[in-house]
């Protein structure tokens, strides 16, 4: 069974006794597809992130980087399933990748800083990131969403300024770094990519 007809069957269930039009329906399909969807993605997350060992170090470069993310757009797959899948390998490899640096007591300030600095710039020139499902048509709402993008990534800096925790600083970059490369336009060329 896929996603959309355990969605479709969820609301089913729940709207049986209730005088909903489609479109309330529609919604509701929506949103129980879209929270299946992140269920089952921060479950393989940490599933491939305890098969490598980086579970701490990996959740926090997901979390910044899909917070980002929110804000941003960036490159699509052509299914959610494969942008579940990818996106768990590679955070679980930022994780590992994270936990290197830090034992190889490599997680040196400046060079966070520089990874901030880059995301920085490729967010404030390229998001937000739409897609043709998704276009943004509103001169506003580009606007505001290039705000909150900078906006997390100003926030961590701040973060990476004020905190000690090596492990905590560099996933954080790292999520970051990799979700603005997302914004690339290699990454993102309309009718394919």
């Amino acid at each position: 069974m896929s996603l959309n007809e355990m969605s479709n069957n969820l609301t089913n269930i729940i709207t049986r006794d209730l005088d909903f039009d489609e479109d309330k329906k529609e919604i509701i399909t929506y949103a129980i597809e879209t929270s299946l969807l992140a269920i089952l993605g921060a479950l393989l997350l940490i599933l491939f992130s305890l098969m490598v060992g980086a579970l701490r170090a990996a959740l926090i470069s997901a979390v910044f980087g899909v917070l980002l993310r929110r804000f941003s757009g960036g490159a699509h797959f052509d299914s959610p399933t494969k942008c579940l899948v990818i996106g768990a390998i590679i955070y679980s490899a930022l994780g590992v990748l994270g936990q290197k640096l830090v034992e190889l007591n490599l997680a040196i300030n400046y060079i966070l800083w520089i990874s901030l600095a880059i995301a920085l710039g490729i967010v404030w020139i390229l998001a937000p990131v739409d897609s043709e499902n998704k276009p943004i048509h509103s001169e506003k709402l580009k606007k505001n969403l290039r705000g909150l993008s900078v906006s997390v990534v100003l926030i961590s800096f701040v973060i990476s300024i004020v905190s000690s925790n090596s492990l905590l600083n560099i996933s954080m970059s790292l999520g970051v770094l990799y979700q603005s490369l997302t914004l690339l336009p290699i990454f993102n060329r309309r009718g394919g990519g």
